[in-house]
């Protein structure tokens, strides 16, 4: 017999000792649960348009210039979509930082390098915290992002970010 008289499985374990144990493994397992799964809220609020510029001071010329109106602009490192360009990137001269040997810091040009500001059409999401969500990661303004856009990556930083419409 399994269960003898007195409530114990092949007379050794009481079935209450066997619930209690039970309970304070689904009790830990929940707890478990709740402390490891991910952080991130999901999205209830619901997509607007945004206006995203980016800017670098230093950029290759050859990128910049690649970018077509139509573009789409990704960041490179985590696959998100920031949305796509809306009108060619502004081009200036790039701006390069120096320092001389006695600490004084200069500003000059570099050859075959621009500054620029690229506007991007996005769908996103304002964060509680005052960030933005687009393509489900969290971005801020001044963040530096690799960028992806059309067949051409460089870096700029996200200068300003203002809802549209």
């Amino acid at each position: 017999m399994i269960i003898d008289s007195k409530g114990k499985l092949f007379g050794k374990v009481s079935i209450i000792d066997i619930l209690i144990v039970l309970v304070v493994i689904a009790a830990v397992a929940g707890v478990g649960y709740k402390l490891t799964k991910s952080s991130a809220t999901p999205f209830t609020a619901s997509e607007e348009k945004f206006l995203l510029t980016f800017y670098s001071d230093e950029a290759p010329d050859y990128a910049v210039k690649s970018v077509k109106v139509g573009d789409v602009v990704k960041d490179f490192d985590k696959g998100s979509n920031f949305g796509k360009v809306i009108e060619l990137p502004k081009i200036d001269k790039s701006i390069s930082f120096h320092e001389y040997e006695d600490g004084q810091w200069v500003t000059g040009s570099r050859t075959g390098y621009c500054s620029y500001y690229m506007k991007v059409e996005a769908k996103g999401v304002t964060n509680a915290d005052g960030g933005f969500s687009f393509g489900g990661a969290n971005y801020y303004i001044g963040r530096t992002v690799t960028i992806r856009v059309g067949d051409t990556v460089f870096s700029g930083r996200i200068y300003t970010v203002e809802k549209k419409g």
